[in-house]
């Protein structure tokens, strides 16, 4: 049984941090599917294997680490149940806080420990203790936001446009008054990632979290065009491009999984 619980960050920080979650299983081999985001992620329960392909080879994780914006889908599993917590944060700001991370091309996500120290292990204790879910929720958006005063966090002014599902390179950098080959490189400097895969991930991510994906009967041509795809075809292969499952695989999975999740097959 997989429970999936999320909450919105402090105010304080909604520029930073798209939102925080807990999951909890039986640890599962599942696979893990890319986000317009930089994932950090605290082991609650379990000793948890990861490896960048289903034949890879597995690196052992079991305390905190940080995910990069990944190329394509991961694999992972739990020995002895799984229970984490984690935060989504823009990569604007995981690059001005955490500094410059590795591209998500297959090599083992960080430890958290390595980009800060001591503080790693302290988090996954404090959160340990925490007496409820409620709790944990409120003691994680309270270190985060100690990490990411505005201060320190500099974000990057993409976070102040209004973004639109049809958006492209073109239209970001119209919208910033600057030229496409700038856009190209200072987003890739501020992000660690090329605009175009972000905006493309994005509605990647848009789709996944949309209820209508899940139900047979709505028109996946339908949310292609809505989400700024060309057409139904144009989605299915991105789709499969970067989760490694077609929207009609993605349609008969648990409806208890988190939007990014499946199994294994």
């Amino acid at each position: 049984m997989v429970q999936f619980k999320t909450q919105k960050p402090p105010p304080a920080i909604a520029d930073h941090v798209s939102e925080m979650w807990l999951l909890e299983d039986d640890g599962a081999p599942s696979v893990g599917m890319p986000k317009p985001f930089v994932e950090l992620v605290v082991s609650l329960r379990g000793v948890h294997f990861w490896k960048p392909s289903k034949n890879g080879d597995e690196v052992e994780y079991t305390t905190a680490w940080v995910t990069p914006i990944q190329d394509g889908p991961r694999y992972a599993r739990a020995v002895g149940g799984r229970k984490l917590m984690g935060a989504r944060l823009f990569p604007w700001a995981a690059n001005a806080w955490l500094g410059s991370l590795p591209s998500g091309n297959g090599g083992s996500p960080p430890e958290l420990s390595s980009l800060l120290g001591e503080d790693a292990a302290s988090i996954q204790e404090w959160l340990s203790d925490a007496p409820d879910e409620h709790s944990m929720f409120t003691r994680f958006g309270a270190w985060l936001a100690s990490h990411l005063e505005s201060d320190k966090a500099q974000t990057h002014k993409l976070r102040d446009i209004a973004l639109e599902p049809s958006d492209t390179v073109e239209t970001l950098a119209k919208s910033l008054n600057v030229s496409e080959p700038t856009l190209r490189r200072s987003f890739a400097s501020n992000n660690g990632v090329a605009p175009k895969r972000w905006l493309i991930l994005r509605r990647l991510d848009q789709i996944l979290r949309d209820p209508r994906l899940s139900d047979p009967g709505h028109s996946l041509a339908q949310l292609a065009a809505e989400y700024g795809f060309a057409d139904q075809a144009h989605l299915s292969r991105e789709m499969l491009r970067y989760t490694g499952t077609s929207p009609t695989g993605l349609r008969q999975r648990d409806e208890n999984y988190p939007p990014h999740m499946l199994d294994e097959d």
